[in-house]
């Protein structure tokens, strides 16, 4: 897509609605990318902008560092949050940490998490008002609504502060790499870079690096995903050269073997979601209830494991994008053959019958009211 110099100040004007619904992370909150109109829409920069495919903006899309955002214990879960519907199909992506403040070509950026699959959401293509974005909010629908997502910082880390990162390539659209980075400070007292070392490189394409992610990949697998992942990877990438770390860190607990039972969605973080309650490798705590993890989705924190009631065709299977209502006022969505629990219903809005529906407001009187009413409508006229 190239405009000729007489259209640039055209493309300017239309440019944030063109890029307005790609994603923005606010949790933590990235640093600031300012607006940059180019000759074509892929060469032009903004916060919603994915990075150069020649890696000139490599890393962090080249932005100054800003000031923390955060503050994470080492072995703590912690949220990431992000805004927007152009989800391109899903994608994989991963959550990496580098101690070097102003960060460069040269930096260590290492994965504490990858989500193999289905990333950040499980999507045909774009979200939008038949799908999931009833009210059309765009740039600033919240992902989280329908799919909460979270990292495992891992246990050891050195104290001080960090930079974190996402980054994401998307399963359909053009071969793209999305960086987004903010300032954390990482709590404790640990001083040894031992348990940051163990961990693996971050995996980099599409960015001027001469690694290329094709089109249509459901599920990337990692050649080294870090200690936590999410889902189960598929297809291997060629051209992924990163290196596993060096050494064992000191303290355990980072692992998906051994979630952080300190939360009850942890679980459900860092084994894939598509796998049973714990198995016996993994050692419960003292109480008997920790290991039960089908239990989370009570809560709007781990929805993904829980399996809604649905209406199954003759072979067992739901229909393939068929809208489920549930009683609980959440709704469900059927993809790979299965219903997917997608959280509550949005504010203003009903599901029936397999669609949405603005609610319809209804005025109700108190008894008192009523009877004060009819008791006027029966006094005589003098």
């Amino acid at each position: 897509m190239k405009f000729s110099t007489a259209t640039i100040a055209a493309l300017s004007v239309f440019l944030p609605q063109i890029v307005s619904a790609h994603l923005i992370m606010v949790e933590p909150k990235q640093w600031f990318v300012p607006q940059v109109t180019r000759a074509t829409v892929e060469t032009s920069d903004s916060q919603q902008h994915p990075l150069q495919a020649d890696g000139s903006n490599y890393p962090c899309q080249g932005v100054a560092p800003e000031d923390v955002v955060a503050k994470y214990e080492p072995g703590s879960t912690q949220s990431l949050k992000l805004i927007g519907t152009a989800v391109h199909g899903g994608g994989s992506g991963q959550m990496s940490i580098t101690y070097d403040l102003k960060p460069t070509k040269d930096s260590k950026f290492r994965v504490m998490q990858s989500w193999m699959g289905d990333h950040p959401v499980k999507a045909v293509g774009n979200l939008g008002p038949q799908d999931r974005d009833p009210q059309n909010l765009g740039p600033k629908f919240p992902l989280d609504s329908i799919n909460p997502l979270s990292f495992k910082v891992p246990a050891g880390l050195p104290k001080g502060k960090a930079i974190v990162t996402w980054t994401w390539f998307n399963k359909l659209g053009n071969r793209e790499m999305y960086m987004k980075c903010a300032t954390v400070e990482i709590g404790g007292s640990e001083t040894s870079t031992a348990a940051f070392d163990a961990l693996p490189e971050m995996f980099r394409a599409n960015s001027g690096n001469g690694c290329t992610v094709p089109a249509g990949i459901q599920a990337i697998a990692f050649k080294n995903p870090g200690p936590s992942t999410v889902g189960t990877g598929i297809t291997p990438i060629d051209c992924d050269k990163t290196q596993p770390g060096t050494g064992t860190p000191k303290t355990p607990g980072n692992t998906d073997k051994k979630p952080d039972t300190g939360n009850p969605s942890a679980s459900a973080v860092v084994k894939p979601t598509n796998t049973p309650a714990p198995s016996a490798e993994t050692k419960p705590p003292t109480t008997t209830q920790a290991p039960v993890t089908t239990q989370a989705p009570a809560t709007t924190q781990t929805p993904t494991p829980y399996s809604p009631p649905q209406k199954p065709q003759a072979d067992g299977a739901c229909t393939e994008g068929a809208i489920i209502c549930n009683a609980d006022g959440t709704w469900s969505q059927c993809g790979s053959g299965r219903s997917q629990n997608m959280g509550l219903v949005a504010a203003g809005m009903v599901c029936k019958n397999g669609a949405f529906e603005h609610q319809k407001r209804s005025i109700r009187f108190s008894h008192d009211h009523m009877r004060r009413r009819h008791a006027g409508s029966e006094v005589p006229s003098q």
